[in-house]
């Protein structure tokens, strides 16, 4: 049933007995809104959720149900260790690894534009589903027939969790694995480390992330739609293209955020500010055709895997990223927030 949270009430918490949490959304999607805002919500549970020990979940749980996590899931599964089954819901706690479902009656738009958002922005370790719920009543019945269709799912990415097997039937008593980080893995998270030692943007606001070993780090501007995301930062390595930059973005289907980006677009484009402290800029889409404006320069990649002038690149990304972040990020917040 719900599950209250600062973020509002998620639809439903499911615990398994071996301690795997899974968050679902239930919604209708004749609503357009619904779309565009199912993917923000249950992102902002699972990171209310993360920040959560188990003594905050239980306490959530018996607020709803005058009942233990514990109590519930080992009366509906014998055999429950309550010791065993802590540690685990701890574990998954602490380290962000749910599986997180949305379910509806017609998921078919922009999935792979969804997925694919969901993977460069995530900082959590878990796996999501996207699933079609089909409804089919049985001729002269009054039963229904509810047909789940898993549309897409997330890849494996730094960071999060191998689910063996089947995503939604327990079948052993250890269901997640790590992997081993790989070399290309292992030269991005010396990077962003080195990039993001000692850090600060000029502008205060922002927070500077984290160290990933994605080939990408994100900063969002807070009030935005999408939990933040509707405008983003982001900085990258593109060993495909040998280079690597940092951009400001905004997210499809939110006409605010566009009109904030369009308007910065057309500052710089006409020199007004803040393009004296931008020279140099570029404007350009990525493969789905999302907008960018900001800076990036060729990289050469050893073996398509080191970057050569490891130094300065750190010194360019470092300089390229704070100036951009700390030059648009109090002009677009400025501008959200003034209508036209």
């Amino acid at each position: 049933m719900e599950l209250a949270t600062r973020a509002g009430s998620a639809d439903a918490l499911y615990l398994t007995p071996t301690g795997r949490i899974v968050l679902a959304e239930f919604k209708l999607w004749r609503n357009p809104g619904a779309r565009r805002e199912v993917i923000g919500q249950i992102l902002d549970y699972a990171r209310i959720l993360a920040s959560w020990d188990y003594d905050d979940l239980e306490r959530a749980v018996r607020n709803r149900t005058k009942r233990s996590p514990f109590d519930i899931v080992s009366e509906a599964h014998g055999g429950v260790q309550e010791q065993d089954f802590v540690d685990n819901v701890s574990r998954r706690l602490r380290r962000g690894e749910f599986l997180l479902l949305i379910i509806g009656d017609g998921i078919r738009e922009d999935v792979e534009d969804i997925v694919s958002y969901v993977q460069e922005h995530s900082g959590l370790r878990f796996n999501l589903a996207l699933v079609e719920a089909a409804v089919f009543r049985r001729a002269d019945e009054e039963d229904l027939i509810i047909q789940p269709r898993v549309l897409a799912r997330t890849e494996l990415i730094p960071r999060t969790v191998l689910i063996r097997k089947t995503m939604l039937k327990e079948t052993d008593d250890h269901p997640i694995e790590e992997h081993e980080p790989s070399p290309i893995e292992d030269e991005n998270e010396r990077f962003w480390r080195a990039v993001l030692k000692d850090f600060a943007f000029d502008d205060p606001e922002p927070e500077v992330p984290e160290p990933s070993r994605g080939a990408s780090v994100w900063v969002k501007l807070e009030g935005s739609g999408h939990g933040g995301w509707g405008i983003s930062f982001g900085a990258f390595l593109n060993r495909n293209q040998s280079s690597i930059g940092t951009y400001l973005t905004s997210r499809a289907g939110f006409p605010e955020e566009r009109r904030v980006f369009d308007e910065m677009v057309s500052a710089l484009s006409s020199g007004e500010e803040p393009a004296s402290s931008l020279d140099g800029w570029k404007r350009w889409s990525n493969s789905t055709g999302q907008p960018r404006i900001g800076f990036n320069r060729s990289t050469e990649f050893v073996d398509g895997t080191a970057i050569r002038d490891f130094d300065e690149a750190v010194e360019w990304m470092r300089e390229h990223f704070n100036r951009l972040v700390s030059t648009l990020h109090p002009e677009c917040r400025r501008r959200l927030h003034t209508k036209r």
